[in-house]
C-alpha cells in the first residue's frame, strides 16, 4: 500500500495532540470542582458519569479522526489502465506569435483574438483530436494531437512571444511541422490545418510547399486576424512606445487578406476572416465535415486502486458510535432520528467506491487547498475533478477553476491601485499597458466560467461571475481609453514643450551667432585700420628712406663734381707751365724717375679709374669725356 498524499499524514499528530490536551484539561476540571466541594458532600452534590460515558466516546473521535487523516492521504494499491475507442477528426492549430500580431487595431490586440478564436474552435469540436503549433519565424508544435481539450486550453491560455525566439512570419515552416506531425500520427486520410494569422509572410517560401500539402490530403484553412486599414505595432522600448524600422519610421501591420486567401485556395482549403460577422464556430464544423474520421484505441488514464474507502467507513461508525455513547436517550425520536442517519449514511457509504467518488474527493480537496493558499495544487486537484463523467461535477469545477484564476487577477489589480499614504513612497498609478494585460487575463478567467454554463446553463453563481467580470472589463476598457488620450494629450504637450524650447534655443543660438558675428567684423574692421595705419607708416618711413638716400646721393655726386673740377683747373694750370717754360739748348739726359713718385701716380690713376667705373654704375652724370687722361708723359 503507498499514498498519494504522503505529507497528509502528517497530520496523524493532530489527535495526539488533542489527546493529551483532553488529559489535561479532564485533570484541570476535576480539580476545580474538587476544591469548590468538600470531601464529605461529594457524594451528594456531585453526579459523576460513568467512566465510560466520558473517555469512550472521546478515544472513539480520535480513532475516527485518525482513520479520516489516513484515508485523506489517499491509500492505493497500484495502479490500472482504462481503455476506449475514440473516433473523431484530427486537426491542428497554427497560432501566429510574430511582433505585428500585437498590433492594436482589433480590441484587445490580434493576439488575444487569435486566442479567442482558438478556444471558439476548440469548443465548436468537442470529439476531435487537436493539436497547437506556435509559430513566427520558427515553428514549434507545443501540444501534439490529443483528445484532452482541457490540457489544450491551459496550453493555449499560456502561450505568448517569447515562446518563438525568431522573430518574422514563415507559412512553410508551418506546413512542413504540420506535415510531420500528421505522417507520424495519422497518415492515411484528410487532416486540416487551421492557420490563425495577419498573414505577412515575411519569407514567401509557403506557395512551393502548398502544392505538397494537397499531395497529401492536408486541408489548409485561414482565418485572418486583424483589419485592411492595420495599425502600428507596439514596442514598449520604442519611441512613443511604438516598433520603428531601421530608417526610424514607425511600421504598419496590415492584414494580407489576398496572401491569406491565396495560399489556402493552393491547398483545396477556404479563407475566413474575423471581422466579416460570420459564424467562426458554424465555419469550422462545416469544414470539419470534409475530413475523414479516424478511430483508435487509447489508454485513457492510469487510474489508481483506491483503499480509502477502507478508512472512510470505520470512521463514518465510528463517529456515530461515539454520538451513541455520548447522548443520552430521554426522547426515542431522538434516537430514532440519529438511526436514520446512520443507515443513510451507511447506504451511501457503497456509492463512494464508484469512480465519481474519487473525483468528488479531488473537488473537496481543491476547496482544502485553495482556502490554505495552495492554488497550483488546487487547480491541479479541480483539473482531475474535470474528468468525471457527471455533469454537476464538471460544472462545479470549472467555477472553482474560474474563481482561482479570477481572484489571482483581482489580486494583481489591487496590487496595481494600493499604493501608501505618503505621496513620496506611493507608487505611480497603472498605466494603459498594464491594465490592458489585466482585462486581458480577465477574458481567459471568463472561459471556465462559460464551459460551466455550457454544461449547466442555469449556474447561477457562474453567470454572476461572468456578468461581472464583464462589467469590470467594460469599466477597465473606459480607463485605459481615457490614460490612452491622457496620454496622448501629455505627449502632444511634451511635444509642444520640447518644440517651444527648441525654438527657444534656435533663437537663443542664432543670436549668438548675429552678436558673434558683429564681433568678428569689428574685429576684422580694427584689424585692417591697423594694418592700414602701419601701411602708411612703412610707405612714410620709405619715403624718408628714399628722401635720404636721394639726398645722399646728390652729395656724393656734388663732391665727385668739386673733386673733376679741381683736377681739370690742375690739369691747366700745368699745361699752361710747360708752354711758359724756355726750350732747353742740348738735350739732357733723362734723370731717373723717383720710385716713390711713379707709385703713387699709378695709385692716383687706378684710384680716378675705380671711381670712373663706380659712377657708371650708380648713373653718375659726369660724361666720360670729361675725364682727364694720364699725360703722355711723366714730368
Amino acid at each position: 500500500m503507498s499514498f498519494l498524499y504522503p505529507y497528509v499524514l502528517i497530520a496523524l499528530l493532530l489527535p495526539l495532540l488533542l489527546a493529551v490536551l483532553g488529559i489535561v484539561a479532564h485533570r484541570h476540571a476535576r480539580q476545580g470542582w474538587q476544591r469548590l466541594v468538600a470531601p464529605a458532600h461529594r457524594a451528594e452534590l456531585v453526579h459523576r458519569p460513568p467512566l465510560w460515558r466520558t473517555v469512550l466516546p472521546a478515544v472513539l473521535g480520535l480513532l475516527a479522526l485518525c482513520f479520516t487523516i489516513i484515508a485523506a492521504a489517499r491509500p492505493i494499491n497500484g495502479y490500472s489502465e482504462s481503455g476506449a475507442v475514440s473516433s473523431g477528426r484530427n486537426l491542428i492549430i497554427a497560432l501566429d506569435v510574430s511582433r505585428s500580431m500585437e498590433t492594436t487595431d482589433v480590441t484587445p490586440s490580434r493576439l488575444e483574438e487569435a486566442r479567442s478564436a482558438a478556444y471558439e474552435l476548440i469548443n465548436a469540436l468537442p470529439t476531435d483530436k487537436i493539436g497547437l503549433i506556435v509559430f513566427s519565424g520558427e515553428a514549434d508544435l507545443v501540444v501534439p494531437l490529443t483528445y484532452d481539450h482541457n490540457a489544450l486550453k491551459e496550453t493555449l491560455y499560456n502561450v505568448n512571444r517569447d515562446w518563438v525566439s525568431m522573430g518574422g512570419t514563415n507559412f512553410g515552416l508551418v506546413l512542413k511541422r504540420a506535415m510531420q506531425d500528421f505522417e507520424r500520427s495519422a497518415p492515411d486520410g484528410t487532416n486540416a490545418l487551421v492557420i490563425l494569422s495577419d498573414g505577412e509572410d515575411t519569407e514567401n517560401s509557403s506557395e512551393e510547399l502548398a502544392k505538397e500539402a494537397r499531395s497529401k490530403n492536408l486541408l489548409v484553412i485561414t482565418v485572418g486576424i486583424g483589419t485592411p486599414a492595420g495599425g502600428a505595432i507596439p514596442d514598449p522600448r520604442g519611441q512613443n512606445g511604438l516598433w520603428q524600422d531601421s530608417n526610424g519610421k514607425h511600421v504598419i501591420s496590415k492584414l494580407n487578406i489576398e496572401n491569406l486567401s491565396r495560399f489556402a485556395r493552393a491547398t483545396g482549403g477556404d479563407f475566413f476572416a474575423m471581422n466579416s460577422g460570420t459564424d467562426l464556430a458554424a465555419f469550422a464544423r462545416e469544414a470539419a465535415n470534409k475530413l475523414d474520421r479516424h478511430e483508435e484505441t487509447f489508454s485513457a488514464a492510469k487510474v489508481p486502486n483506491d483503499l480509502y474507502t477502507w478508512f472512510t467507513v470505520p470512521a463514518l461508525l465510528l463517529v456515530f458510535a461515539a454520538i451513541l455513547l455520548s447522548t443520552e436517550w430521554r426522547r426515542p425520536a431522538r434516537a430514532g432520528l440519529l438511526a436514520a442517519g446512520l443507515l443513510y449514511g451507511l447506504s451511501a457509504t457503497p456509492a463512494q467506491a464508484a469512480p465519481s467518488a474519487e473525483n468528488a474527493l479531488s473537488y473537496a480537496l481543491g476547496h482544502t487547498l485553495s482556502r490554505e493558499g495552495k492554488t497550483d495544487l488546487a487547480r491541479e486537484a479541480y483539473s482531475q475533478a474535470l474528468l468525471d463523467d457527471d455533469t454537476a461535477l464538471q460544472t462545479a469545477a470549472h467555477h472553482a477553476l474560474g474563481n482561482l484564476a479570477a481572484q489571482a487577477t483581482f489580486d494583481k489589480l489591487r496590487k496595481l491601485y494600493s499604493g501608501s499614504e505618503d505621496a513620496d513612497t506611493a507608487p505611480p498609478p497603472p498605466g494603459p499597458e498594464e491594465l490592458q494585460q489585466i482585462v486581458d487575463e480577465l477574458r481567459r478567467d471568463i472561459i471556465p466560467y462559460q464551459d460551466a454554463l455550457k454544461l449547466t446553463p442555469d449556474f447561477t453563481p457562474a453567470r454572476n461571475n461572468e456578468q461581472k467580470i464583464n462589467e469590470l472589463i467594460k469599466k477597465l476598457e473606459e480607463e485605459i481609453e481615457r490614460l490612452k488620450q491622457q496620454q496622448q494629450q501629455d505627449n502632444q504637450q511634451k511635444q509642444d514643450d520640447r518644440q517651444q524650447q527648441d525654438n527657444q534655443q534656435q533663437q537663443d543660438n542664432q543670436q549668438k551667432q548675429d552678436n558673434q558675428q558683429k564681433q568678428d567684423d569689428q574685429q576684422k574692421q580694427d584689424d585692417q585700420q591697423k594694418q592700414d595705419d602701419q601701411q602708411k607708416q612703412d610707405d612714410q618711413q620709405k619715403q624718408d628712406n628714399q628722401q635720404q638716400q636721394d639726398n645722399q646721393q646728390k652729395q656724393d655726386n656734388q663732391q665727385k663734381q668739386d673733386n673733376q673740377q679741381k683736377q681739370d683747373d690742375q690739369q691747366k694750370q700745368d699745361d699752361r707751365q710747360q708752354q711758359q717754360s724756355p726750350q732747353p739748348e742740348q738735350p739732357k739726359q733723362p734723370q731717373p724717375a723717383d720710385p716713390a713718385t711713379e707709385k703713387e701716380k699709378a695709385a692716383q690713376r687706378a684710384a680716378s679709374i675705380l671711381q670712373m667705373h663706380m659712377d657708371e654704375e650708380k648713373g653718375s652724370p659726369i660724361p666720360r669725356h670729361t675725364i682727364s687722361r694720364p699725360p703722355a708723359k711723366d714730368y
